[in-house]
């Protein structure tokens, strides 16, 4: 008999939960990030926790670009997306777009790593760049909770 250690559980609920982040949307079961913590018996910020968490990133991200295909094939079906989303005179642009921003958007990881580096505390010694990059961060960051809260 095999007794599973509490790191085990850990990696095997954190495996699951990437497998639940890859799936789209409109088929998870369950919908929403809490139904899926409390199905898994932990506190929702658990899994907030692990989607900042730079490995589980990575693993997300490598496994995201391997469900899709090669890139050279996302990049097709993405430019013909976009193109039939863009043209207005098209009848399915409008189906189009909506596909566009959920393949682009619901499967990828919600949030990059920010690359600022701040020799003073102040916000008043970043560079506008920096405060532009901080900012959608920043944006980016509360958009994501928001959109697990539901």
């Amino acid at each position: 008999m095999i007794v599973m250690t509490q790191p085990r559980k850990r990696d095997d609920l954190r495996d699951r939960f990437l497998d639940w982040l890859l799936t789209p949307k409109d088929e998870r079961e369950p919908l929403t990030q809490k139904e899926l913590a409390d199905q898994f018996g932990i506190d929702a910020s658990q899994l907030s926790a692990w989607k900042r968490d730079p490995d589980f990133l990575e693993r997300w991200n490598t496994t995201y670009l391997r469900t899709i295909g090669s890139p050279e094939t996302k990049g097709e079906i993405m430019a013909t997306l976009r193109r039939t989303a863009t043209d207005q005179d098209d009848p399915k642009h409008v189906q189009a777009a909506k596909a566009y921003f959920e393949i682009e958007g619901s499967l990828r990881p919600a949030s990059a790593k920010l690359d600022i580096s701040v020799k003073a505390g102040a916000p008043s010694e970043l560079t506008d760049e920096e405060l532009q990059r901080l900012l959608a961060m920043k944006a980016t960051d509360e958009l994501a909770k928001r959109r697990d809260v539901s």
